[in-house]
């Protein structure tokens, strides 16, 4: 069985997220550990994105208005997200200072 590309979303950013926790949680405040939070914290936004699409791709194809709605809506808080924590992730590799914003506090 081939693996979807919702899949494949998934597991890359799930790894993502995993690692970029452990890299977060065990070293000291730093201008890398602040890129490696914003970084997981995108690819959360866009896991959790696709989840939400391939749901209300899902709805559509049962027919489900109601529930297209609910998930198109999440669809938009998710992207939005995605939107504000990417351009965090480019100020932060673009050498923004760690001391304004941080994805963990």
């Amino acid at each position: 069985m081939d693996p979807s590309p919702f899949q494949i979303i998934w597991i890359a950013t799930a790894s993502i997220v995993f690692v970029g926790w452990l890299v977060v949680s065990f070293s000291a405040p730093s201008q890398r550990r602040t890129i490696v939070e914003w970084c997981s914290a995108t690819a959360m936004y866009l896991g959790l994105l696709s989840l939400f699409v391939w749901l209300a791709l899902q709805a559509r194809a049962d027919g489900k208005t109601f529930v297209l709605i609910a998930f198109g809506l999440l669809c938009a808080l998710f992207f939005s997200g995605l939107l504000v924590s990417g351009w965090h992730t480019v100020r932060a590799l673009g050498g923004g200072s760690s001391q304004e914003s941080s994805a963990t506090h």
